[in-house]
């Protein structure tokens, strides 16, 4: 059994014993049966959720692996224009982004992984792991904000969170290279200043900046949230005069970006052959463990009994409401 922590190991014990703590004393300061009940199954998702931060794992099959000592950071651009239709053709840019980092995540076996997006605000959508299909997983799903939430993208907005990130992993393993792949189409619509991304270029390995879109532009379709039976968001997001609005290309802002954190930049249009910042030779071996050629990862196990308990919570939640108002209704009634 191995254990890969998603996090800090000491920061992974500090918050799981602040919220066990918090759990048993509910539990212990509870009278009534069902109260403990629901407070026991909350201790139970604590636990899982540490089982799960852990990230444990077996030793999988004898052989040679290929080891890479490189981390690998996706920042994805999630605004409204990244499913602009002028991808290799008319689909969206977003296809190519999620075809983009399939491809790139072949291409580094053994590495780590981390993905990253921005709209409106910037996240960790998936911290540094050597399971690359979670990477890939994560990329499939990604979505673009809500229309009606959106104020205007700006192409900066991940700068710090990608600074912070890469300093936090350097202070872990410095000895690896890190590599960034930024995904974007290098449009500003925020009024918000364009910020640098020179805070992250100390530590960066190499990388590239890849824009999606074209001169001529594309529209957008509306993000609502939810979807009809085909699948597909209804309708094009509209401009002043209710034409359908177009997002274009904007490749000196890629291009300003890549210079700022030392990389290089590649326009792509259509899937397969893209490029590959190279590592080090140094950062590439090949380990013969006649014991295990790798680890597979078992966090998913506690991570689907987790679900299945947060469902079981919002069941019951709801259920108590469904009560409250009830109540509250018939009060009011017998006033």
């Amino acid at each position: 059994m191995t254990l890969s922590p998603a996090f800090p190991l000491p920061l992974v014990v500090a918050v799981f014993v602040v919220l066990l703590g918090f759990v048993v004393w509910q539990l212990v300061s509870r009278g009534n049966r069902s109260r403990r009940l629901s407070w026991s199954l909350r201790a139970a998702m604590v636990v899982l959720l540490l089982l799960v931060a852990l990230r444990p794992g077996v030793s999988g099959g004898g052989g040679v692996e290929a080891t890479t000592d490189v981390d690998v950071f996706f920042v994805v651009d999630t605004t409204t224009s990244i499913v602009a239709e002028d991808y290799d053709g008319s689909d969206p840019r977003l296809d190519g982004v999620r075809s983009d980092i399939v491809d790139l995540v072949e291409a580094y076996p053994g590495a780590k992984f981390a993905l990253l997006s921005f709209d409106s605000s910037a996240i960790v959508r998936v911290p540094l792991t050597s399971d690359a299909t979670a990477i890939a997983n994560a990329s499939e799903v990604l979505a673009p904000e809500i229309t009606i939430y959106s104020t205007g993208s700006s192409i900066s907005q991940a700068n710090d969170l990608l600074a912070s990130t890469l300093e936090r992993a350097e202070q872990a393993e410095p000895d690896r290279s890190r590599i960034v792949y930024y995904f974007g189409d290098g449009e500003q619509t925020s009024s918000a200043p364009v910020e640098s991304f020179e805070d992250s270029a100390q530590f960066v390995s190499g990388g590239y900046v890849f824009g999606y879109g074209t001169d001529a532009g594309g529209a957008m379709r509306e993000q609502t949230g939810y979807y009809d039976d085909d699948k597909s968001d209804d309708g094009y997001v509209t401009d002043d005069s209710g034409s359908p609005a177009r997002s274009v290309i904007d490749e000196q802002n890629l291009r300003a970006i890549a210079d700022q954190l030392g990389v290089e930049y590649a326009h792509r249009t259509a899937p397969g052959g893209a490029p590959r910042a190279d590592a080090s030779a140094s950062s590439i071996r090949s380990d013969s463990d006649p014991s295990g050629g790798g680890v597979i990862e078992l966090y998913w196990i506690p991570a689907a009994a987790l679900v299945l308990l947060v469902a079981a919570e919002a069941v019951v939640v709801l259920r108590r409401l469904r009560e409250i108002r009830a109540a509250a209704d018939r009060q009011g009634s017998g006033a």
